[in-house]
């Protein structure tokens, strides 16, 4: 929720942004039309990073005003966004829902990447599908208030499996029930675990067993991690103990640089030329492999790592592999 009180018009959000190029003077100026609800070129440029809402000093939340925007002059078809959110509305019964104390959910990716869903890390009950969407998807086609009319069936759904904790495999997911519910007036009755959390837990239960992988990556940090910054240091604790040293690169932490998928799904041109220079980013801090957090971030970034000889792994493979689940990957 854009907080208009909290905003001092500095302009920091628009100047700092890495998809729109303004100077303080011009920044304030759409800023303050923004705010009288007019359109403004930033409402076109804006690729929904969310990053700006993580950058503003004030924590006016510049992001959702523009978000508001988005939906108000069209930003994506509203024949798009009705057929989307159709296709992804449950309106069946829920059948199996297991109960227990913990439970993982998996949102969408037991079909989409379910290869990234195996070993023992992932031996606790887990739900996913439709019914545990958690609708962030729809602030990256400019059409927020569909994420906040399915916000409390999402965390009712999640309620009736009587877990005391929902484990995330979705940064998306923690977005919404960590980040986002609470602006929304939305009580959840469950403690949230950030899959990084998990991990951390996990490994430090089995520290015994772990081995260094004695391995230096960059970190891809997704566009939803802006919504809570505060769980990064999870991030710092899974590297150090996997043996692992974070690079420190240009385009990481609040600097993070979006994957750039979301251009496609915005028709806002060529992701190609920033997924490049996102990977030579990495690759010219010295890292040996990019760990991404997001299993869209490993699609959007595949084929400009692998010319670059930068293999990806996702964030639960990193753990797999100083558990010695599986084998980290061969380096040039």
């Amino acid at each position: 929720m854009f907080k208009k009180e909290q905003c001092d018009l500095c302009g920091d959000c628009l100047v700092k942004c890495q998809w729109i190029d303004a100077e303080k003077e011009q920044a304030v100026e759409w800023m303050t039309e923004m705010m009288d609800g007019n359109h403004t070129p930033v409402v076109d440029q804006c690729i929904t990073c969310y990053a700006c809402n993580e950058i503003c000093p004030t924590h006016a939340n510049p992001f959702d005003l523009i978000a508001g925007l988005q939906e108000k002059y069209q930003r994506v078809a509203q024949d798009v966004i009705d057929m989307t959110e159709s296709k992804l509305t449950f309106t069946g019964e829920l059948r199996d829902i297991p109960q227990a104390d913990r439970i993982m959910n998996i949102c969408l990716f037991g079909k989409t990447d379910g290869h990234l869903i195996q070993g023992e890390l992932y031996d606790l009950p887990q739900i996913g599908g439709k019914p545990y969407f958690c609708w962030i998807l729809f602030s990256h086609m400019g059409a927020e208030s569909i994420q906040q009319k399915h916000a409390q069936e999402f965390v009712d759904r999640l309620a009736a499996t009587g877990a005391k904790e929902i484990v995330c495999f979705h940064d998306d997911c923690y977005a919404m029930l960590a980040g986002l519910t609470p602006e929304y007036g939305i009580d959840v009755p469950f403690k949230v675990i950030h899959l990084s959390e998990y991990l951390v837990e996990y490994l430090t239960a089995n520290k015994d067993r772990l081995t260094p992988l004695n391995l230096k990556a960059a970190y891809q940090r997704p566009c939803a991690s802006r919504h809570t910054p505060e769980k990064e240091h999870f991030i710092d604790e899974l590297f150090d103990l996997c043996g692992v040293t974070r690079v420190e690169r240009t385009f990481d932490r609040e600097n993070a640089k979006c994957c750039a998928a979301v251009k496609l799904l915005l028709n806002a041109g060529d992701p190609k030329p920033d997924v490049a220079e996102n990977v030579l980013d990495a690759k010219a801090a010295g890292a040996e492999a990019i760990v991404c957090l997001c299993p869209m971030c490993i699609h959007s970034l595949e084929n400009a790592a692998t010319e670059k000889n930068l293999p990806l792994i996702f964030l639960g493979d990193l753990a797999r592999m100083a558990l010695g689940e599986i084998q980290p990957p061969a380096l040039p």
